[in-house]
């Protein structure tokens, strides 16, 4: 073969390999994953069930956000503890130095002596070696979040895009603007803790207003008598009255002093919303409010348990959600007394069978 034939061949090689390494590379192998998660993204769009109770499609997003994030270069991944380079370098000079000894002690055949130098060395490289290697720093244990729960604020750059994206996409149904299901819950647990009564009674159906009168009746009914046929007439004149007639201050004071009893030292700028809708009949959703903690929000992959949560049920009445239970998962049913659809209501409890 002539130089020049050598030549030309060598040169279709590396043209072949260079195209190779273009066509094979990890920027262009990501730009075409992130071109096809795209197309994937659409087609989840048009299938209800995985748009309207899975996150799926905000999971595929948010991996297309960091995609995006490292092909332009951005920096994310888990914050890391600092390097501490002088001790690195000191222990790097030890490692030589030990390990030139070691090998001068043995350079004419094995001597037992050089072990301890060799143990120095070893251990000088275990030291490099964990100064280098494994420094991401983990999540603070003590957030006060549940078992299985993972807190959305967080210092790293990857957690905090799909974040973001996630909680886009959930918010993007309504359901946590103010007169949403979640937005009505909120305000109706500001106002009972701010002892703003009447402005929690117009987030609230009437069904509710008269089940809390009842009961309210109901366990005064030492003091006012027992005769049903009485005392539904009393919740009707209080229903029509309300704050023109006798019993409401007694009443509206009764029930703030039970919610804030019952509910306790709570702040509701650090209560947050369960993202997933809970249908639970025609024009009827629970929502599911719980303490933050330090957190800032967090979410799950499991289904896990929600300590010192509020379950309240929502009811669309003329296209506004109102609150209609705080208790049960399902209306209350007037009576004396009235059904909260809750295990253990003393109220059920004293009943003769």
């Amino acid at each position: 073969m002539t130089p020049e034939g050598i030549a030309n061949a060598v040169v279709s090689v590396l043209a072949a390999a260079g195209t190779l390494a273009g066509v094979t590379s990890r920027p262009r192998r990501r730009r075409n994953e992130i071109k096809e998660n795209l197309a994937l993204a659409e087609e989840l769009q048009k299938n209800e069930i995985l748009r309207d109770h899975t996150p799926a499609v905000a999971w595929l997003h948010g991996k297309i956000a960091l995609d995006v994030a490292r092909l332009s270069g951005q920096p994310i991944g888990a914050p890391k503890k600092p390097i501490p380079k002088g001790a690195l370098i000191f222990a790097t000079i030890l490692l030589l130095a030990f390990g030139g000894w070691t090998y001068w002690l043995n350079r004419d055949g094995f001597v037992w002596y050089s072990l301890v130098t060799g143990a120095l060395a070893a251990s000088m490289l275990i030291s490099i070696l964990g100064m280098t290697t494994n420094r991401e720093i983990p999540p603070d244990p003590e957030g006060g979040l549940p078992e299985g729960a993972h807190p959305l604020q967080s210092e790293s750059a990857s957690q905090a895009i799909v974040t973001s994206v996630a909680m886009a996409a959930m918010s993007s149904d309504g359901r946590y603007e103010d007169d949403g299901q979640l937005g009505v819950a909120f305000r109706f647990v500001r106002h009972m803790a701010a002892s703003e009564f009447d402005e929690a009674l117009s987030l609230a159906d009437e069904n509710w207003l008269k089940c809390r009168i009842q009961a309210w009746l109901w366990n005064a009914r030492a003091f006012i008598g027992s005769d049903e046929t009485q005392l539904q007439a009393t919740t009707d004149a209080i229903m029509s009255s309300r704050r023109e007639h006798d019993l409401w201050d007694a009443f509206s004071s009764a029930e703030v002093n039970a919610f804030q009893e019952e509910w306790g030292e709570i702040d509701p700028d650090r209560l947050g919303g369960a993202s997933r809708r809970r249908r639970v009949g025609p024009d009827y959703d629970l929502v599911v409010l719980a303490p933050l903690g330090e957190s800032g929000g967090y979410f799950v992959n499991s289904p896990t348990p929600i300590p010192g949560g509020f379950t309240f049920l929502m009811h669309k009445c003329d296209g506004k959600w109102l609150l209609a239970n705080h208790l049960g998962i399902a209306p209350p049913l007037p009576g004396f007394p009235p059904t909260w659809w809750v295990v253990g209501d003393p109220s059920l409890e004293e009943l003769p069978d």
